[in-house]
């Protein structure tokens, strides 16, 4: 079933224009999600039918999908196309989920402690890179500038799904390299490179409870870099380890992700 949108449109952040889509119940709990690298509103799509109780907020981060693409990013910046959409729609409780980069933009979001945020979901938030894979990261920058998505979007495809998903959930590839395939090409590189240049978040000035969800197969998001995580945050944080999963989550074990986000949601109300 297609979602029943109750906006579907443009809000001005500082950085630019950000598409932004809500549904639900406006008067459950409410749950921003963030996407991660090369992802939009559509990341979540799969989960949003489920949710139907809860206030969903999804939108494209600058220089995603259709939102528009500025002449520079950052953590900083995309922490300020969370604020605006905050601002915008007076979110004063709220859960925050985030997929990758956009479990990275959470922690940092959550850590500055401007917002009533309830809980986190974090789904493989991503670790700042190491000398190796800022240089991994600088190539696929030059390679996306020089020949478009096209360049990289099978390899990033192949390396972040579990090897059986990759056989198994034709549909579920096909939308994740529709997504990245789409993507506006300096838009994607000016991402890379925030991730390039990302800083680990102040984990110990995290007062939310947390869940980092970690697939067991994933090799972005390691099962290592979960455990980093919820031993830097505290007692209040929870790694969950799904089996066989990589690092798409929400497309490789759907139920389970909507049963998470079910369970924290619920008990924020």
């Amino acid at each position: 079933m297609a979602s029943k949108l109750s906006f579907s449109g443009d809000v001005q952040g500082p950085n630019g224009r950000l598409f932004v889509e809500r549904e639900g119940n406006p008067n459950g709990q409410s749950i921003l999600f963030v996407h991660g690298l090369g992802g939009t509103t559509n990341s979540y799509q799969t989960l949003v039918l489920a949710l139907q109780e809860f206030d969903l907020i999804r939108f494209d981060l600058s220089g995603h999908g259709r939102s528009a693409v500025p002449r520079s990013t950052s953590i900083h910046s995309y922490m300020e196309d969370c604020e605006a959409i905050i601002s915008h729609f007076r979110l004063e409780s709220f859960i925050v989920v985030g997929h990758s980069l956009g479990g990275l933009v959470s922690l940092h979001l959550a850590a500055r402690a401007l917002h009533t945020i309830k809980a986190l979901v974090l789904f493989g938030p991503v670790f700042p890179p190491p000398v190796a894979g800022q240089t991994a990261l600088e190539g696929r920058v030059a390679a996306v500038r020089q020949g478009g998505m096209a360049a990289i979007a099978d390899i990033v495809i192949s390396n972040a799904f579990a090897p059986e998903s990759l056989v198994k959930r034709l549909g579920e590839v096909a939308l994740a390299r529709e997504m990245l395939t789409r993507q506006n090409p300096e838009g994607y590189a000016l991402a890379v490179e925030a991730l390039k240049k990302s800083m680990v978040p102040k984990l110990k000035c995290i007062g939310a409870p947390t869940k980092v969800v970690t697939g067991e197969k994933d090799k972005v998001s390691t099962v290592e870099t979960g455990r980093f995580f919820i031993d830097n945050i505290g007692k209040h944080a929870e790694q969950i380890i799904l089996p066989g999963v990589g690092h798409w989550h929400t497309l490789e074990a759907l139920a389970q992700c909507i049963e998470i986000i079910k369970g924290v949601a619920m008990g924020c109300e």
